[in-house]
């Protein structure tokens, strides 16, 4: 059974520059459940930073993707589902707004100190092509934070643990 937000913030709370990872199949639950956990930290008066990537909806269907920079609830359209799959792109589902992405770093690049820190997520772009929210990888190295939680993907984990062999994993088994 997976910990629940509340669980592991119970843990974490007195922690200095802890990782942990969230990871988990696609639909399993991760953005939900670092959306709890956020709730909870923030009904503990702790300051939060980050961002989070929101689903967005349509009949059922993942059509978009939503960035939300967790210190100021500022939101911006991250990515749009391509139409059909794009085998040159390191994202060949998913069409990446440049400047999203451009501000998402530059959120990362502006945290100075929290107690949550929230990446939802580092994918191929940061991961294999040394693209996208490099800024999230300096600041987890940097570790001014008691508790970062880090989205990454089941296919990226390896990845992921070979620059942050430390890092915690916990696997969201289902939505809750």
């Amino acid at each position: 059974m997976t910990r629940t937000p509340t669980q592991v913030w119970a843990e974490y709370a007195q922690a200095q520059g802890q990782r942990l990872v969230i990871s988990g199949a696609i639909g399993a639950g991760k953005t939900t459940w670092c959306s709890s956990l956020v709730a909870h930290v923030r009904q503990q008066g702790k300051q939060v930073a980050g961002l989070l990537s929101t689903g967005v909806f349509v009949d059922g269907q993942k059509v978009a993707i939503d960035l939300l920079d967790l210190s100021s609830n500022t939101q911006r359209r991250l990515a749009t589902r391509r139409t059909a799959p794009d085998a040159t792109s390191p994202t060949p589902n998913w069409q990446f707004d440049a400047s999203t992405l451009a501000w998402g770093d530059d959120v990362l690049r502006a945290v100075e100190r929290c107690d949550l820190l929230v990446i939802d997520e580092l994918g191929p772009l940061e991961l294999t092509y040394q693209q996208g929210w490099q800024h999230a990888l300096t600041l987890l190295e940097r570790r001014a934070y008691r508790l970062a939680c880090v989205v990454v993907r089941r296919s990226l984990l390896g990845a992921f643990l070979g620059i942050f062999a430390d890092a915690i994993t916990l696997e969201i088994t289902s939505a809750s």
